[in-house]
């Protein structure tokens, strides 16, 4: 099985923050469609500081990638070079081959587990984290009927569903519902699945009554 890492797909790196080819791409994308945008705009857009957006703005400057141009109020205008268009249609096909090599390889991974789960009789499933894989391993999920995904767990989610599945803030809260039905196995949805402060699996683990073989985790999260 082909395992892609998170860092060679330029999505999200394992601590969380864009890749900085991403941050370009999308930094030339909101520039192009928007010349006035400013700082405080292209931070809230791309979800990185303002401190962050100044220093990839000088960045692609210094590249050739973007003029600026005063405006009134001590603003600026920023414009696409031709060297930032190419740059940009570039960036973009390569975040688009990116995406559709994580959906191949990540939907023959939820695949692999959910099979193992089948397997072994693993039959209540829950995913942690709600995230585009979440939508991904559900969709691979309808094609193992057998299997109950009876839940998402998600403390930092306000939504409170995802495809008719209901998401949970915790564990306990998801026992609470389902009456402690016996959990069989958990399906890692998020890219910082491993990282404490998002979820601590050791206790997770020992509060869901599961064994480290049914904490399922796909290659290219680890």
């Amino acid at each position: 099985m082909r395992v892609l890492s998170v860092q060679q797909l330029n999505v999200v790196l394992a601590d969380g923050t864009m890749s900085d080819q991403n941050v370009i791409r999308q930094l030339l994308i909101e520039i192009d469609r928007n010349p006035a945008i400013s700082q405080k705009r292209l931070s809230e857009e791309i979800g990185i500081s303002v401190g962050m957006i100044n220093w990839h703005v000088k960045r692609c400057v210094s590249k050739g990638l973007i003029k600026l141009q005063q405006a009134p109020v001590r603003r600026y205008l920023y414009y696409l070079t031709p060297d930032g268009f190419a740059e940009k249609a570039q960036l973009t096909a390569s975040y688009l081959q990116a995406s559709f090599d994580i959906f191949r390889s990540g939907r023959e991974q939820y695949s692999a587990l959910l099979t193992l789960c089948q397997a072994n009789s693993w039959i209540n499933i829950v995913f942690l984290g709600n995230t585009e894989l979440t939508e991904l391993a559900l969709l691979v999920s309808a094609k193992f009927p057998d299997l109950n995904i009876i839940g998402i767990i998600d403390h930092a989610n306000a939504e409170l569903s995802r495809s008719g599945v209901t998401i949970y803030p915790s564990l306990a809260d998801l026992q609470r519902a389902h009456d402690r039905e016996r959990l069989d196995a958990a399906v890692a949805c998020h890219y910082l699945v491993a990282v404490d402060q998002e979820f601590d699996l050791e206790r997770f683990l020992i509060n869901a009554g599961l064994d480290q073989s049914r904490l399922l985790i796909p290659g290219f999260l680890q």
